[in-house]
């Protein structure tokens, strides 16, 4: 893995799923279900304040091995048209 130097460690839930594209259903599903560990993932500081580690997520990411099974699918060609168009 490489090494990244990041501003910060620990940033809002909010703003990792802005910076990462991540839903935030994805986020709570992986604390539900222990995916993700409390104080080392994540952690709350509050009843509705939580943080996210930027680290440790994208090692989890880095841990984890592409299961897509096939290529995403070509746009067909009228949204082809449809983004010329715009």
């Amino acid at each position: 893995m490489k090494d990244v130097c990041y501003l910060t460690e620990w940033v809002r839930a909010h703003r990792y799923c802005e910076i990462t594209g991540d839903p935030m259903e994805a986020v709570e599903s992986r604390i539900r279900g222990g995916i993700w560990a409390a104080g080392k993932h994540y952690k709350r500081t509050g009843p509705r304040t939580l943080w996210i580690s930027l680290p440790e997520a994208d090692k989890w990411v880095s841990n984890h091995q592409n299961v897509e099974p096939t290529p995403f699918p070509k746009a067909s060609n009228g949204a082809k048209a449809r983004v010329a168009q715009a």
